[in-house]
């Protein structure tokens, strides 16, 4: 079969549209307008994080669907027929019948808020020793609000419009439910969760709500808030407390937001494995077509398509538009680059599927029992059914593909990084990546903190869906914990995000100094094929062709010995140099002027020696190095922006070690602007992804453009 165009490039074109629907919708080009079967991620993450306010479809005939719904479960229960949640007991106690069913619906909310909230979580301000939180983070309670709704509005819940609005309506005035973070199994659906955000809506006054943001937050019983507001407490018919709780909303919610971001940072890997085959001036000919096109996945293929996109034009590498040619070091890059589309490959596959998982659960009906609203084969105007449409092993199973993706990215990223700073793997980067004259272990700590998340990330790899345990008088004897799976997947995404704001910083010191080290060796071998008196092999007593066929003798040894004395500074190497020079120097000598002198050897050396020392001098810290424009102009079109947005927006400029810690220049009287710790430069790139201005840049750059 033929692979279209869009086959090839399926995962980053889901991505992009996320990232551009998101963008239409926080820019007000779109609008979230819910009818049950419209609701996507981006519309998620656009509620959730940015404050769009959705609305209800006015759709006549939506209208009338849930008018139906409601009717027809009053005819069966006007029929004495028995309907689980409405006239009987819940879970294991469904044996048990009662009349009162609109007390037995607050009843239902009575025993399901049972979790965990203290007095610091109602009270943030007086959490002054920063005591972890007890209840789920705002967006997470907004986004599990908009995602019932839709699924409510499919008509098949018994659930007034006006129930369903009054939802709405705690996002359009900004009351935001406080939620235990812990207690949901999601199997009867997220029964805990959504019951506080019911009672908020019915003004219970021990269910807490925060009004507004910022210094203008405040905490107060949801009875307050809907006063405060102009808004009326909801009260609930039948089976509506059921129908508000009995779902997956929550789940699906905080794993569309986990989702979203993981698409992101599978994406962001495959431009920071191009930029670290940059940084190790690798041979990338493993990214040619006809490599994939041999064992064709679909994910591995895209994955080799995009790095040759982000490569284009990179002055850095070859094995695309050239061939490597030098016989020196490794013939084929490690593993960490080499297998890259291999070993990213499957797991946008997986991800492409969870996205689909969730966008169908999105807009599902996920509620217990279910109305029929359709004409029956006996005659009557509807049904009521028992089902287990609550049970989300589908948000499970996209979750756990999706954080076990995560850390196989992880992983990737850690060899990336840990290669790039280790001398004995980054192919002639100083150790540590110090690009200063004096012993600095500049990159060390990153190094470290890199195994610290690696290992932490792989502890949550394992699948949640592995600890189920039976619950509720073994009713719930299987039940997904795809709230805990997505909480998981949430930390995950948070690790990731971590390990790729150090791979981004390490990687723009790693490719700057590359750079530099690229125009010293340039610089130099214009010296030695100088052969004036000026030239840095004049003192020979070499002529001509002679000159030539040593200048041609020792360029290559230059290079090789420049790149394998990094165990030390760039001063070190200088040394090095000068001695792998002199033993091939007087090797030639003996062979085609055994006349020459000792001196002249002597003071052939000094003269190399001063001329590759200023040189280095010139060019090397303490004095200017390469501009970040000159190394932009040598990237590959996709790393460039990276590159750029780090340098130019940031305005994190290369690490001097030492001599840019503020303690340090406190310590010795010199000025403290501009000075700051690695972990402060890191922390504005962690909080640039974190907040998708890094990938506004990316969709805005069109590095992406898959046109």
């Amino acid at each position: 079969m033929t692979m279209t165009r869009h086959d090839r490039s399926a995962h980053m074109g889901a991505t992009l549209q996320l990232l551009g629907r998101l963008r239409d919708l926080r820019d007000k080009r779109q609008h979230i307008v819910l009818n049950g079967d419209n609701l996507d991620i981006a519309a998620i993450v656009a509620v959730a994080r940015h404050g769009v306010e959705p609305t209800i479809s006015t759709d006549d005939m939506l209208v009338k669907r849930l008018e139906i719904s409601v009717d027809t479960l009053a005819d069966v229960i006007s029929q004495k027929c028995v309907i689980y949640g409405v006239n009987t007991g819940f879970g294991g106690s469904a044996d048990t019948r009662t009349n009162e069913l609109i007390d037995l619906q607050t009843h239902l909310l009575q025993f399901i808020q049972s979790g965990i909230i203290t007095a610091a979580d109602k009270d943030p301000a007086s959490n002054s020793e920063r005591e972890p939180s007890h209840v789920m983070p705002l967006p997470w309670v907004r986004a599990a609000i908009v995602a019932r709704v839709n699924q409510n509005l499919r008509g098949h819940s018994a659930i007034r419009k006006c129930v369903l609005k009054s939802l709405i309506e705690l996002l359009h005035n900004d009351i935001t439910p406080l939620i235990p973070l812990r207690g949901s199994i999601s199997a009867s659906g997220d029964l805990m969760p959504m019951a506080y955000i019911a009672g908020a809506i019915m003004g219970n006054p021990d269910v807490f709500v925060q009004m507004g943001k910022g210094a203008q937050a405040r905490v107060m019983p949801s009875s307050e808030s809907l006063k405060m507001s102009g808004l009326s407490p909801s009260g609930l018919g039948p089976k509506e407390g059921l129908g508000l709780i009995n779902g997956t909303a929550p789940s699906v919610a905080v794993a569309s937001l986990a989702l979203y971001d993981t698409q992101q940072l599978a994406l962001l890997s495959q431009i920071l494995t191009a930029f670290t085959s940059e940084c190790l001036a690798g041979n990338v000919e493993w990214a040619h077509h006809f490599v994939h096109a041999t064992r064709p996945h679909t994910g591995q293929i895209e994955v080799a398509s995009n790095i040759r996109r982000f490569l284009t034009g990179s002055k850095f590498v070859v094995g695309l538009e050239s061939q490597k040619t030098s016989s020196d070091g490794l013939c084929q890059d490690r593993y960490s680059t080499r297998t890259a589309p291999q070993w990213i490959g499957p797991y946008l596959e997986d991800l492409l599927l969870a996205q689909h998982q969730l966008e169908v659960e999105l807009n599902s009906t996920s509620d217990n029992p279910l109305v029929d609203t359709s004409k029956q084969d006996d005659g009557s105007s509807g049904r009521v059914y028992s089902g287990g449409n609550f049970q989300a092993a589908a948000v499970t199973s996209a979750m756990d593909k999706a954080r076990l993706a995560i850390q196989m990215i992880g992983r990737i990223l850690w060899s990336q990084v840990t290669e790039i700073i280790n001398p004995a793997t980054n192919n002639g980067l100083e150790a540590n990546l110090n690009a200063t004259a004096q012993e600095n272990f500049t990159m060390k700590g990153i190094d470290i903190n890199m195994s610290a998340y690696m290992s932490e990330l792989a502890g949550l790899a394992h699948p949640v869906s592995a600890h189920v345990m039976s619950a509720e008088m073994h009713n719930q004897g299987i039940n997904s914990l795809a709230l805990v799976s997505a909480r998981r997947t949430i930390e995950a995404v948070d690790l990731l995000a971590h390990m790729s704001a150090c791979h981004i910083y390490v990687s723009c010191q790693a490719v700057e100094i590359r750079a530099n080290h690229v125009r010293f060796l340039s610089t130099l071998r214009i010296k030695m094929e100088d052969f004036t008196a000026s030239g840095a092999l004049h003192g020979l007593g070499l002529k001509g062709l002679q000159i030539e066929t040593l200048c041609a003798v020792l360029l290559p040894i230059v290079q090789s010995s420049w790149y394998r004395a990094n165990t030390n500074t760039w001063k070190d190497r200088v040394l090095s140099v000068v001695d792998a020079v002199m033993s091939s120097v007087n090797e030639f000598m003996a062979t085609h002027n055994p006349d020459c002198s000792v001196s002249t050897i002597i003071a052939f050396k000094t003269h190399f020696q001063s001329i590759v020392s200023s040189t280095a001098e010139e060019m090397f810290y303490p004095s200017p190095t390469i501009s970040p424009n000159d190394v932009v102009r040598q990237l590959g079109g996709g790393t460039a922006q990276l590159y750029t947005w780090v340098r130019s927006k940031l305005n994190i400029p290369m690490n001097w070690g030492l001599q840019d810690d503020p303690l340090y220049n406190a310590q010795k009287g010199f000025s403290t602007k501009g000075k700051r710790s690695i972990g402060s430069s890191v922390s504005m790139i962690y909080e640039s992804l974190l907040d998708g201005e890094m990938m506004d840049m990316i969709l805005e750059g069109r590095m992406l453009d898959l046109a």
